[in-house]
């Protein structure tokens, strides 16, 4: 096993920041075996990953730092 990151996360809370990280490298096909989060200033948060060796070298180019944009409808009620 090997542990990469940190990497810093903008969210909300802890829980969220550690979703964020491991939805996006599954999403890249990297299994996580286990993550640490770490908070940092300004609204991030740092998250370590635990990733099986062969997935080591993979994780940087997933950019599971990355930010995606996130859009919030609102419901209008008449």
């Amino acid at each position: 096993m090997a542990e990469v990151g940190p990497f810093a996360i903008t969210a909300h809370n802890a829980a969220q920041a550690g979703y964020l990280a491991r939805s996006r490298a599954e999403q890249r096909g990297i299994r996580v075996q286990g993550l640490h989060v770490d908070e940092a200033p300004g609204g991030s948060w740092l998250v370590t990953l635990t990733v099986a060796d062969d997935d080591a070298d993979r994780v940087t180019d997933a950019h599971v730092e990355e930010d995606t944009q996130v859009l919030h409808f609102r419901r209008h009620r008449r």
